[in-house]
């Protein structure tokens, strides 16, 4: 049986038109919705990130109030270490008089006898010195060891003859270098020839110059070192 649309064909058209037009706005009311439902989810992972960010931010925050607390710590700790390598520096640049005068005692020819010393310990060789005096670098070796005495012996060449192997066997001090004689009398004691003498000596600077101290002299390689 043929079915028979007996609507006129103005009416079919608005009807078609009327179709489609809705069949648009359901299309438009599901893309809307469509649009939403990704904006809340978008939000919503907006929203936790935010929330995320806020609380690394409080422990940041926090943190960095304890990092400020322990910050005079880390002061002291730094200036505890800084004093400790200079006391050790200071320590290991002191001149070690006690071994000095032991060593020279072990030197000491049988007939020489000292009657008096006196030494210095130059500016080079003294912590702390460069802030007590204006220059800051010595030029020259200065006389920081004076040993006076007298050697005796049968005839005048003996008595020399001991003063000269007293100053071979100073060379052999690694404290003391450029070694001099600086007088040498022979006297007329009434036993015996008797040679009064004065020797001279710098004390060899450290390797490393010590803390605030002015720099060493260049040496220079000669007699008498």
């Amino acid at each position: 049986m043929t079915r028979i649309n007996l609507l006129p064909p103005e009416e079919r058209t608005k009807a078609a038109r009327e179709q489609g037009l809705l069949l648009a706005v359901v299309a438009l009311v599901i893309l809307v919705a469509a649009l939403g439902a990704v904006y809340f989810l978008a939000h919503r992972q907006v929203v936790d990130k935010q929330t995320q960010v806020d609380e690394i931010s409080a422990q940041v925050a926090a943190a960095n109030m304890k990092l400020a607390a322990l910050t005079p710590y880390e002061t002291m700790q730094t200036q505890r270490q800084q004093m400790a390598l200079t006391a050790a520096q200071i320590d290991s640049s002191r001149v070690n008089w006690s071994s000095v005068l032991e060593e020279l005692a072990l030197l000491i020819p049988e007939k020489v006898s000292l009657r008096v010393m006196t030494s210095a310990v130059p500016p080079y060789m003294t912590a702390g010195a460069n802030s007590m005096q204006n220059s800051a670098t010595t030029t020259t070796l200065g006389v920081d060891l004076t040993l006076q005495g007298d050697a005796t012996g049968a005839n005048a060449y003996e008595a020399h003859d001991q003063v000269a192997e007293f100053m071979t066997r100073l060379g052999l001090m690694p404290q003391i270098m450029n070694i001099k004689l600086a007088s040498s009398q022979l006297q007329d004691p009434k036993n015996g020839v008797d040679v009064q003498f004065t020797i001279t000596a710098s004390l060899r600077p450290f390797a490393v110059t010590p803390p605030n101290a002015p720099a060493a002299p260049t040496l220079t390689m000669g007699g008498g070192q």
